[in-house]
């Protein structure tokens, strides 16, 4: 029982004196325990956060860059395509004007192509005409020129009689000339 005397007795036992309860710490133990827990914060705040810290700031400025240059590109973007729309409208209003001029054109030129056609036409047919006319009046000089020899021929037969050919083409230019 003298055990139980010494736990009992706070006088007398020093190991009752230096058990800490949680309604009465240790002083000693709180102050080392707040001189860890700031030289830990001192330690991470300049050798963790500050660079934590920075590389949110870093990340953070990224993201807002890359954001606004989002930004830039999609205006640059539907620029881009507005202008590309505009380029569109005026090339294909560029070869409508394209093909009615070709269309015009090709029409003005058939009609050009066609009258001179006609006019080549005409004008060989007028020379064909003119050649014909020339050819029957040489054919005309010939048959008279050969009917005349002809006639002579069988005059001269059939009359035996001695003309000289001087008076016979006088006779047959007159009687050529009168029928």
């Amino acid at each position: 029982m003298t055990n139980a005397v010494i736990l009992t007795d706070p006088q007398t036992t020093p190991l009752a004196a230096t058990e800490p309860s949680l309604l009465s710490p240790d002083v000693g133990m709180v102050a080392l325990t707040w001189i860890t827990f700031l030289l830990l914060s001192v330690v991470l705040y300049k050798f963790a956060w500050t660079p934590i810290l920075k590389a949110l700031d870093d990340r953070e400025e990224l993201l807002r860059r890359s954001v606004e240059n989002a930004d830039k590109i999609k205006a640059e973007l539907d620029q881009l395509h507005q202008t590309r729309n505009q380029f569109i409208h005026e090339a294909e209003e560029k070869a409508r004007n394209i093909i009615s001029e070709a269309k015009q054109a090709g029409t003005q030129l058939s009609r050009v192509i066609q009258d001179k056609a006609r006019e080549e036409a005409g004008i060989l047919l007028e020379n064909t005409r003119r050649d014909i006319k020339e050819e029957i009046a040489k054919a005309k000089i010939v048959l008279r020129e050969e009917s005349a020899q002809i006639a002579i021929e069988l005059a001269g037969k059939l009359i035996e009689k001695n003309l000289d050919t001087e008076s016979n083409r006088k006779l047959i230019h007159k009687l050529t000339a009168e029928v």
